[in-house]
């Protein structure tokens, strides 16, 4: 193998590539990435076993070869070179070769028969869809991915293809975030998987420019193709049924807020909250809110939003503040509905434009 390839594009990758490689596991083969040397293409694969990157970068191939080295090492090098320098790498079947300027290193390699092999699939379900409609749902409900595996249908993205929609949904005990996007046609058979978040996360970074993100799946696996790079992931094999279902409750009480001063009072008011519930109070009256801090050991805070536009009765209700601070600044319109069934009931917060929206499960006073 040798080849001549430009800094930036490379590091570019590796940055990706590193996300899906194993530092923790004893097993060597899965802290190396896969590099492959042939026509005018570098490819780089990375794997953990549930999850698998692959990027093509334009290169100057004058011998082909294949081999596998660190990804940590291998970009801490790149990253100390100069932006646009021109990088030679060489392998002479024990290490691998690189030069730029007057730098030079070798890195141990490991033969490349250990290297995973990356399921194939055989899709059941294929979908096209724009790069900024996928990332635009996803972005919307990620963050209410559950980080607690114990139920791992919980820690997930569900996307369920029906119609001529595409939904994308998250929950996490406290909060449950669904957003959806249409085309122009109607799918030919309905689905629904379960996305581990790390997987979103990463899809969610790689995604770039105006482009055509293809998903394939099997319903046990996934690829997300995009521009030169796919993303492999084992499906989760549980989900949660009917995750949309859930917000037809009943709403008789619901308040029209300003986005960002609703954002601005709680943030001032959590500065006092405890911080394990980060718990305040909204009280609605007469077309005001009132939001308290609960009272801990460090005082107490207050502040108000007047002129709100309300209708229902009065209510008093007590929320986790960065759950729904983290929630609001998702959101992208001057105002949002927050729709409630009493104190002990998830309300609703609805933006105005009205395709994504969530559920959040109040506190209640036997909590403290």
């Amino acid at each position: 193998m040798k080849l001549k390839i430009v800094k930036d594009e490379l590091q570019n990758v590796l940055n990706h590539a590193i996300n899906f490689t194993s530092t923790k596991n004893i097993n060597s083969i899965l802290q190396n990435i896969l590099l492959e040397a042939e026509g005018d293409k570098l490819t780089i694969k990375a794997s953990n076993i549930h999850t698998a990157y692959t990027a093509e970068i334009d290169a100057v191939i004058e011998n082909t070869g294949i081999t596998t080295v660190p990804c940590k090492k291998l970009l801490d090098i790149v990253k100390e070179l100069p932006n646009s320098a021109v990088i030679d790498i060489s392998f002479d079947g024990h290490k691998l070769k690189i030069k730029s300027g007057k730098s030079s290193f070798n890195l141990s390699t490991l033969n490349p028969e250990l290297f995973p092999t990356i399921g194939e699939i055989v899709p059941e379900y294929f979908i096209e869809i724009p790069s900024e409609k996928l990332q635009a749902i996803l972005k919307k409900v990620y963050f209410c991915i559950s980080n607690d595996t114990s139920k791992i249908e919980y820690s997930g993205c569900h996307f369920k293809a029906y119609g001529n929609k595409l939904e994308a949904a998250a929950a996490d005990y406290q909060r449950i975030a669904i957003a959806h996007t249409e085309f122009e046609e109607e799918f030919s058979d309905e689905f629904l998987i379960n996305i581990p978040k790390r997987t979103i996360i990463e899809v969610i970074k790689i995604i770039d420019g105006n482009e055509t993100v293809t998903i394939e799946t099997d319903k046990k696996q996934i690829v997300f193709k995009i521009g030169k790079t796919q993303i492999y992931s084992k499906l989760i094999e549980k989900y949660i049924k009917s995750i949309a279902s859930l917000f037809n409750a009943e709403y008789p009480t619901t308040a029209k807020l300003p986005k960002n001063e609703f954002i601005d009072v709680l943030k001032r008011v959590s500065s006092i909250t405890s911080e394990i519930t980060h718990g305040v109070v909204l009280s609605f009256s007469n077309g005001k809110l009132s939001v308290y801090s609960l009272e801990t050991e460090y005082g107490l805070g207050h502040d108000f939003i007047e002129n709100l536009e309300f209708s229902g009765e009065d209510l008093d209700i007590i929320f986790n503040s960065k759950q729904l601070i983290e929630i609001l600044s998702a959101v992208d319109t001057d105002f949002v509905e927050l729709k409630m069934n009493g104190r002990k009931s998830p309300a609703l917060i609805v933006p105005q434009d009205n395709w994504y929206k969530y559920l959040v499960v109040p506190l209640t006073i036997e909590q403290f």
